[in-house]
């Protein structure tokens, strides 16, 4: 009786944090450069239902055990409705009829996420486990070199290695799982708007990019907003006084005409005078918020950083990429999901109520 009660309870955490991160959002609709948060959920791993002292099901049911497979940008699909494929996650294993997967860097079949340029990122994924409950590991390996049959046998370069497909007990229902969890607030990075305000200290960055910014302490962050302006040393600053970063160190725009290049170049009265720091930074589910709009490695993190590739645009802002329709539907539907939990609850409440009452009598 409690597992139901338990399941609603942990929906309604998660509802109330998935508020708060979209009350954020909100707030921020105008803040420029801001990147929206995403609140990813997790349920509990699926635990196998059996029938208890039921009839058997159809054993011809259960000897259909096809498994269809699809193999698309390095990643694999794998789905069938007579049987299971096995996962193992931090909270433990869990059943599933469809799985995706691919090949980690050490040769393990894994879940993965798609960062922001469709790179397969397994760094958060689960492992995929073959009939026995092992790990799967074809070191040197790629997805190409993989082939699974009807049956669920996994081949690598032609050679049988086992089995992806779980033994089925024919007293199996189905799969249950024990409620939902926050798993993480990931950022999404997609860009905003572009704003053109005809100031020549306001910069924006046209593709994907940060420019690197240093505080009084020495340390290095990463923004999208470009909204500057100038110390009383005359150099180019935040709204918060930290330094924009150049190759050639600070920018000093002085007197002269200051224009900047597409390609970050600081240029003053029509001479190169220093280039701006930008950087592209590929595993940016490693960047964590940082007061004032400001990005920065988690700790323990190192950054993939690759060149910056895009334009910057002189005289723009970047807006928010918050879009208030979309985040006030989500705020409804998750405040109605909310609500029918409640409702779950509260009647869970008055079984156990009654069910007390009526045995005390």
């Amino acid at each position: 009786m409690f597992r139901g009660l338990y399941t609603a309870t942990s929906s309604m955490q998660a509802s109330e944090r998935k508020m708060d991160v979209t009350s954020n959002n909100m707030a921020n609709v105008n803040t420029t450069g801001f990147k929206r948060d995403v609140m990813i959920s997790e349920s509990f791993p699926e635990v196998l239902l059996h029938k208890i002292n039921g009839e058997l099901p159809n054993r011809a049911l259960s000897r259909d055990r096809t498994v269809e497979m699809e193999m698309e940008n390095g990643g694999i699909t794998l789905s069938t409705t007579g049987g299971f494929f096995s996962v193992e996650g931090e909270l433990g294993r869990s059943y599933n009829r469809s799985i995706q997967f691919t090949v980690d860097g050490e040769g393990h079949l894994r879940t993965f996420s798609r960062r922001p340029n469709g790179e397969l990122n397994t760094t958060n994924g689960n492992y995929i486990l073959d009939q026995n409950g092992q790990r799967i590991q074809i070191e040197g390996m790629t997805t190409e070199n993989i082939g699974i049959d009807e049956q669920g046998q996994l081949f690598v370069g032609g050679v049988l290695q086992g089995s992806l497909m779980q033994p089925r007990n024919p007293n199996v229902i189905g799969t249950i799982n024990s409620g939902l969890r926050l798993d993480k607030v990931a950022t999404n990075f997609l860009q905003g708007g572009l704003e053109n305000t005809e100031s020549p200290m306001h910069l924006a960055l046209d593709g994907e990019g940060f420019f690197m910014i240093t505080t009084e302490e020495g340390e290095t962050l990463y923004t999208r907003d470009g909204g500057f302006t100038l110390n009383n040393q005359g150099q180019l600053v935040t709204t918060e006084g930290h330094l924009v970063q150049g190759e050639a160190g600070p920018i000093t725009p002085g007197s002269g005409n200051f224009l900047i290049g597409e390609g970050g170049q600081v240029m003053v009265d029509g001479a190169v005078v220093n280039q701006l720091s930008l950087v592209n930074i590929e595993n940016t589910e490693f960047l964590e918020k940082f007061q004032d709009n400001y990005y920065r490695m988690n700790e323990g993190a190192e950054g993939e950083f690759a060149p910056f590739e895009g334009k910057v645009l002189q005289g723009y802002l970047e807006g928010s990429n918050v879009n208030t329709v979309h985040e006030m539907a989500e705020m409804i539907a998750n405040f109605r999901n909310f609500e029918s939990n409640q409702k779950v609850v509260s009647a869970y409440d008055e079984m156990l109520q009654r069910a007390v009452n009526d045995i005390a009598r």
